[in-house]
Formats: C-alpha cells, structure tokens, sequence
C-alpha cells in the first residue's frame, strides 16, 4: 500500500510505523457566487473545482487561508474553518472596488421579506413578511442600522404582508394583507396598532395615495379591481375594474388620472378618478409582458416588465413608448432617486427551473440606470432574488431585500 507522507503524521516504535490522526482536515463545499466566475485561492495558490454542475462548483480543499477574488472586486478572506456553509453550499458575492454604492451592512429579517420602505423621516425602515406574520422594523442609531421591533395585528395569525405606504399627513403606516384581503394601519410614531380595513377584493397588494392625501388605493390582484378609501374617515368608498391583474400604481400630479400596471398584458391602464372608470390603455409592446412597478416624473411613466426583463418609458400623456431597455432576468421593483437622475432596478436572477419559490442557479442583482436613457450606470450582486427596493428621503441611502434569504442590505450612496 502506497502511503501519502504529506497527508499523515508518522510514529515510529518497534513494531514498525504506526498510521495517525491526519495533519490537515479537508473541507467540502458547492460554491454559488457572484461573479460567477471568481478565483478560489487556498493559501495563496488557485484551487480548482474538483466537478462542475451548472453554475455550481465543488470543492474539496485542505485546511487554510480561503480567498474569493474577481477583477475590479473587493476580495473575501475566510478561514477554512470558517467558510460561511449552510447545508453544504456557501453562497459568495464580492463588491465592486470602484462603485459608487458602498456596502453599509446586512441584516436578518423574518421569512420572505417583499418589500423595504423608509420612514419619511428616514430613521426607520419597515419591512413587510410576506411568509411571517407582521412587519420588520429597523431603526438607525447615528450611522448604525438595528433591528427595532416586528409588529403584529392584535389577534390576527396570517402571514402574507406585502407592500407599505407612509402617510405623513396622518402620522400613518398602512401595510396590505394579501391572505387577509385587509390593509392594516398604525400609528407611524409610535409604531402602535390602529385599525384593520377590509378591501373588499382578493388578493391586496400594493397601496398608494394620490397627491392631495385624501384618497388612498389599494390595487387586488385576483379580482382585478382597485379599493378605493377615503384616508380621513378609512371608510371604502367603491371598487374600480381594471380589466386586468393590477400592480404597481402611480397618479398624476393632479390626482385626476391613476396609471395602474397589468401584470397580465404589458399595459397600462389610466383610471379617470373622477368617472371611476379606465378612460384609456396604453400598451407597452406587442407579444407577451408582465408590468409590475410604475412611476410617475415629469410627463413621463417608468415601467418595470418582469417577464422580459426590461425597464421602459412611456409619454404619460399619449402612451408612446420613449424608451424600452432589457436589463436583466424577472426584473421586479423600480424606484427613483429623489433628484430623478437614477433608476434603481431589482433582478431576482434566473428562476429555479422547478419552482420559483426555491433559489435558482445564480444571485439576482439591482441596477443603478440612468433615467434619462436607462444605460446602466453601475450593478452590484444580491442574493437570491433581490426583491424590494428603497432610497431614503434624503438620497443617501439604498436598500433592498433579498427574498429567499430572510436579508435586508443596506447601501450608500455618494
């Protein structure tokens, strides 16, 4: 029998050589990563991948100094004992060297976090759960970012809390329960509960209120229809058809027009408030889309279509698409700078070809776009499936969640 002389330590005594404990303990892993395709250093020399499956890796390696390196990449240093494994796979993401946007930290959040929102002030980030029952609460303590409080509905088990609307008006917070068909309210100060208010559809999603504060408009996926309540009195005053599975929303200036986003079709459809009807559908592109998140600025909307992966542009007033852009794999939320000079973009990154719910062979990432022409500005790797996207009243600050990992990454900005 051959024996390897670097692998064992040898005793010698009478009886000849006696086989001992190994010198150096092997470490076994799949490596999911972005970049995709990062060097594996193991005490200052390249490790290869013992296999290869898809976009996985497997390594076996001896024990040491584990370096994860990229061209134009912060490296990661680990020891080997150290390596960050969870049911054998160690999920790795590097930053960019020369980014504008700067990691500030990460945060563990309660299952399925859909969406992120700042507090006017920008003290508080709240964190609907859309598999946990209640809201995340985080709260900045000088440059530091804690985990405050999760808030609950007095006797009230369901999870599915998906998106969040801060009425400063009002001193409110109103969160939508999609399982429920509720939006729930508290005291956005205190963070104390306040009411529940049935929408009347299926499926409650995103809420949004029109300029004067008067109104606020909860758009129900199932039923394809719009709650309409009054913001003072929370009384429901109608329910408007769309004609089509609504989402993202967003009003005119004015208050008059409400363009609502068709996830089924790649269309929007502009809701005249006063008739309480749709006066008009703008439709993006022929052939199949999924709008999912729009914007308002300036005469123009900006639009997000997960199923094509694009962002686009749309004149407001006659629906002729300006600009259309692909940006990346299932891009979901669209958010603003408050200067509207950046589009920030969510990919969730390639599907899990057996079900979407489970992470798929590569990390998402968010996108910083010029809004004028939608070229991308700069990118910086999530993890599975970046999902809700937040920038700070004050523009100093992005955040966003990553879905299937139960995180919250907060960034700054110049």
């Amino acid at each position: 029998m051959m024996i390897n002389p670097h692998r064992y330590i040898f005793t010698f005594c009478l009886a000849g050589i006696i086989l001992t404990a190994p010198l150096q303990a092997q470490t076994s892993f799949t490596l999911k990563s972005a970049p995709a395709d990062l060097n594996v250093f193991l005490n200052g020399e390249l490790v290869k991948p013992v296999s290869t499956a898809g976009a996985f890796r497997n390594y076996r390696i001896d024990s040491g100094v584990v370096r994860f390196s990229a061209a134009g990449c912060h490296s990661l240093e680990y020891n080997s004992g150290a390596l960050p494994v969870k049911n054998g796979l160690v999920g790795i993401k590097l930053e960019n060297e020369k980014g504008a946007l700067k990691l500030v930290g990460e945060f563990a959040t309660g299952i399925q976090p859909k969406s992120v929102y700042f507090s006017p002030d920008g003290q508080r980030l709240f964190v609907p759960l859309l598999e946990q029952r209640g809201i995340d609460v985080f709260r900045f303590a000088g440059q530091a970012l804690n985990f405050e409080k999760r808030l609950t509905v007095p006797g009230s088990t369901s999870t599915g809390f998906v998106e969040a609307l801060c009425d400063t008006r009002r001193r409110e917070l109103w969160v939508s329960n999609m399982y429920e068909d509720k939006v729930h309210i508290f005291n956005l100060d205190t963070l104390e509960y306040k009411d529940s208010l049935a929408t009347g559809g299926v499926l409650s999603k995103v809420v949004v209120q029109n300029p004067a504060g008067d109104i606020t408009v909860v758009s129900n996926w199932v039923s394809q229809n719009l709650s309409v309540f009054d913001s003072d009195t929370k009384k429901l005053l109608r329910r408007i058809p769309v004609g089509g599975t609504p989402r993202g929303m967003a009003f005119s200036p004015d208050g008059s027009l409400l363009y609502t986003a068709i996830y089924d079709v790649p269309v929007i459809a502009v809701v005249d408030m006063a008739q309480n009807k749709v006066v008009a559908r703008h439709r993006l592109y022929d052939g199949e889309g999924a709008v999912r998140h729009v914007i308002y600025r300036d005469g123009k909307l900006y639009i997000s279509d997960m199923y094509r992966g694009t962002v686009n542009i749309l004149n407001a007033t006659t629906g002729a698409l300006l600009r259309s852009r692909r940006i990346g794999p299932n891009i979901n939320t669209i958010v603003m700078t408050p200067d509207g000079r950046h589009i920030f973009a969510s990919s969730r990154g390639l599907n899990n070809p057996d079900d979407y719910t489970k992470p798929g062979p590569d990390f998402g990432a968010v996108y910083m776009l010029n809004a004028e022409d939608l070229s991308v500005v700069e990118k910086i790797w999530g993890r599975n499936q970046p999902t809700g996207l937040a920038v700070s009243p004050d523009g100093k600050f992005l955040a966003f969640t990553d879905f299937l990992d139960a995180n919250l990454e907060l960034y700054s900005m110049p």
